[in-house]
């Protein structure tokens, strides 16, 4: 018998809140289904459940969009062991044009000393052993631009996302732009809207809930959602209603040739360009009179240029060597 926070369990449920938690917080269906299964916490169901209490060793890198400042990529490389050790995959797919920017990036890498290739990951083999053996070799991951759903159909739940996010929390860094920065989330914006009720919503471009579509994402990027190209595509309606509907994840807007570390620290760092901005509504009052406009009061706004830190667990921002609390 397990005793836990008052209540008395047998075996199997404790294996029941184990498989539990594991879907909250968004573990792939096999893990859960080896928690709650009759054969008991397998070892990978172990590993994976204990993933969900530890904090990654690896690194996040994720731009907006556009060019990405050679600042950003020195620091890519550097996070993936530096030059001459970095070795580093860059994956393509999604996009459904020719691998042209990822062979640019493949250039830039190579150009900074690190060891690069392409990695096109094909849905014949999304779970192939072979594929899993090739990833787990490699300290860095770049997801190129195109479109983010693509790249969530074909990874989300398969032996080669477990393989990368393996390689994450050992110590692996993993960055993307454009779609390869939206899919780091656990949900992530598609860029597509719910079909409109009647012709008056139809014509309403304010903030309203309920009415950006979400899908699953990679969920490498913890309690966030994440939109890019911020700035040049006035990206704050869609981000805000998005963050309405889930308060509980915090909204980061990221502009062009500009990018957010998730540091392995915990710490929220901007580079880059121009900036990043944060809307954080877990402390918001929201109303949810289930009419079609939005109503809120006390979400906070953060405006990040290079340089700026947050806390996500404090709610604290840092500009140098200015503290705000």
């Amino acid at each position: 018998m397990v005793k836990s926070d008052g209540f008395v369990m047998g075996r199997r449920g404790a294996l029941r809140v184990l498989g539990g938690m594991a879907a909250g917080l968004g573990v792939g269906a096999s893990v859960q289904a080896q928690t709650t299964g009759g054969g008991g916490l397998g070892s990978s169901a172990l590993q994976a459940v204990g993933r969900l209490f530890s904090r990654p060793q690896g690194n996040l890198l994720i731009v907006g969009g556009g060019d990405t400042p050679l600042s950003v990529q020195q620091r890519f490389v550097a996070l993936a062991g530096g030059p001459e050790n970095a070795r580093i995959a860059v994956l393509p797919m999604a996009s459904s044009q020719s691998d042209e920017e990822a062979q640019e990036v493949v250039r830039d890498l190579e150009g900074l000393g690190a060891r690069a290739q392409v990695v096109e990951i094909r849905p014949t083999d999304v779970n192939s052993t072979a594929v899993a053996q090739t990833l787990e070799k490699f300290s860095g991951f770049w997801f190129s631009g195109g479109d983010q759903s693509r790249l969530s159909s074909l990874l989300v739940g398969t032996r080669a996302l477990q393989a990368i996010e393996a390689r994450y929390q050992a110590g692996a860094v993993v960055g993307g732009t454009s779609a390869g920065a939206s899919v780091m989330s656990r949900l992530m914006l598609t860029g597509k809207w719910r079909t409109p009720r009647n012709s008056d919503e139809e014509e309403q471009v304010n903030i309203a809930r309920g009415m950006k579509e979400l899908a699953p994402g990679f969920g490498f990027f913890k309690g966030a959602i994440v939109d890019q190209h911020f700035m040049h595509r006035a990206r704050y309606n869609r981000l805000i209603s998005a963050v309405l509907d889930h308060p509980q994840l915090i909204g980061v807007g990221i502009d062009e040739e500009t990018a957010l570390l998730v540091r392995a620290d915990g710490q929220w760092e901007v580079l880059g360009n121009y900036y990043v901005k944060i809307f954080d509504a877990r402390r918001a009052q929201i109303v949810d009179d289930r009419g079609p406009m939005a109503k809120a009061a006390d979400i906070r706004m953060h405006v990040l240029p290079e340089g700026g830190l947050f806390d996500p667990r404090r709610r604290r921002v840092e500009f140098q060597e200015v503290n705000i609390p």
